[in-house]
């Protein structure tokens, strides 16, 4: 099992009382402070220990140490450095006031994590234990359709016994992954984030997978079905789904023509498409193609009048007659 070392340059076991009257305060919450406490005890004393130490000696989950050590980097307390394997949480002096602290938005740091080691013993152990485990295991081989790796297995362990997600989660984060063809890294990576955004239930779990699987149907929309979505074109799709609320087959349209038009998948200019339809307030393709059926309706008529030829009648400057002026032309005329 990795362990996390600390370090940091003291001469006494104090706590400065800044981080008691006004830090500790501000915390989300009370066992982010054990944490810290308790850690920087550990630093004094040099000693290492994993984020699996922390939670059992808290009787806490695992995710809430990470969520911690989160926490304390953004606010500038700590300072996360070394590798993966074996991270290193650096003690630092805050130079931010509280005000600077609350600003903070909580979700753009990111943190390393120390994941356990389970060795093939471990495993055997813990699936006498907890039968749910090889459940899983096996329910994992269906969807893979081959047996799971020894890689799969620990980290399929991992997630049931140190990160303590529910059992349907995992199975749905299993079946996303194998339904992708995603490595095992990209499970690990998966798990973490789904814990970071709080998804831990089978609701939550369902509706970020069917948002994730949003992305994927636009990008076939625009003939692209081979890669990943970046970070770029999510900005744009939550935008049209999420905050215009534009229907599936209005995309669709504006990217199929974006394509006919540019002959690739450009999202800022299938963006101006979708902006125009969004303004005008469209629903759907019917209400597009009659709207510019209207359109060129109007401008084939207004065509048709500029063509026409004129005589030799036509030629001459014609004035324009009022109606009493007409009226008595006809009056003359019936003389």
């Amino acid at each position: 099992m990795s362990n996390i070392s600390f370090t940091g340059s003291f001469s006494a076991t104090i706590i400065d009382n800044n981080f008691i009257d006004d830090y500790m305060a501000e915390a989300p919450s009370p066992i982010f402070s054990l944490i810290y406490i308790y850690a920087y005890r550990c630093a004094m004393f040099g000693v290492s220990v994993s984020n699996s130490d922390i939670a059992k000696k808290f009787k806490i989950l695992e995710s809430d140490v990470i969520k911690a050590w989160k926490y304390w980097k953004s606010i500038g307390l700590i300072n996360i450095v070394g590798n993966k394997e074996n991270p290193c949480i650096e003690f630092l002096k805050s130079n931010k006031n509280m005000e600077e602290v609350a600003a903070i938005e909580d979700n753009k740091v990111k943190v390393v994590v120390a994941k356990p080691v389970f060795n093939p013993s471990d495993i055997a152990d813990i699936l006498n234990k907890n039968p749910e485990v090889g459940d899983l295991l096996r329910m994992a081989e269906g969807q893979k359709g081959k047996p799971v790796t020894s890689k799969e297995t620990e980290i399929i362990v991992w997630m049931y016994e140190s990160l303590e997600l529910p059992f349907e989660v995992i199975f749905m984060l299993l079946s996303f992954c194998y339904k992708n063809n995603k490595p095992p890294r990209y499970m690990e990576k998966t798990a973490l984030d789904w814990i970071e955004k709080g998804i831990l239930t089978t609701e939550a779990a369902s509706g970020y997978l069917s948002f994730y699987n949003n992305y994927g149907k636009v990008l076939k929309y625009f003939g692209v079905a081979d890669r990943a979505v970046t970070q770029n074109e999510k900005v744009y799709i939550d935008k049209w789904i999420s905050e215009w609320k534009m229907p599936f087959e209005l995309i669709e349209l504006a990217a199929t023509r974006t394509v006919t038009n540019t002959g690739k998948a450009a999202f800022s200019y299938c963006n101006k498409i979708l902006e125009k339809w969004h303004s005008v307030g469209y629903t759907n393709v019917s209400e597009v193609e009659s709207a510019e059926a209207d359109y060129i309706n109007k401008n084939n008529k207004l065509k048709e009048v500029s063509k026409q030829p004129k005589g030799t009648f036509n030629n001459y400057n014609q004035r324009i007659y009022s109606n009493e002026e007409l009226e008595e032309i006809v009056k003359r005329k019936g003389n």
